[in-house]
């Protein structure tokens, strides 16, 4: 898949967790718990990004209606653990699948 074509497949998905600079601001126990939520999140729609890009086929280990789910307010202690299960198992997806990527190495002088 080209870059244009994974930029739009995860265009919505990227805007639901992108940090309000609210949520930034703000100090409290539920405000850190969107931000650990919204990166888990961030960083497991960055790995799923790489595998369209290579053209990896891998299943998702979460649906749009779980993420939606775990984004809610309040945020529970399952939604954390639900997001960080998440991003970790995206990582091993994106692991297991790169041993097979060509990469190009670059050439410095």
């Amino acid at each position: 898949m080209t870059k244009d074509k994974v930029k739009a497949k995860w265009a919505v998905a990227k805007r639901m967790v992108q940090i309000t600079q609210d949520e930034w601001d703000s100090h409290n126990v539920e405000a850190q718990a969107i931000k650990f939520v919204k990166a888990k999140l961030q960083i497991a729609i960055y790995y799923l990004s790489q595998l369209d890009e290579h053209g990896s086929s891998y299943t998702m280990p979460f649906t749009g209606k779980q993420m939606k789910e775990a984004l809610k307010a309040p945020i529970t202690k399952q939604n954390v653990k639900d997001a960080a299960d998440w991003c970790h198992q995206c990582r091993l997806i994106r692991d297991k699948a790169c041993t097979n990527w060509n990469y190009e190495e670059a050439k410095t002088a």
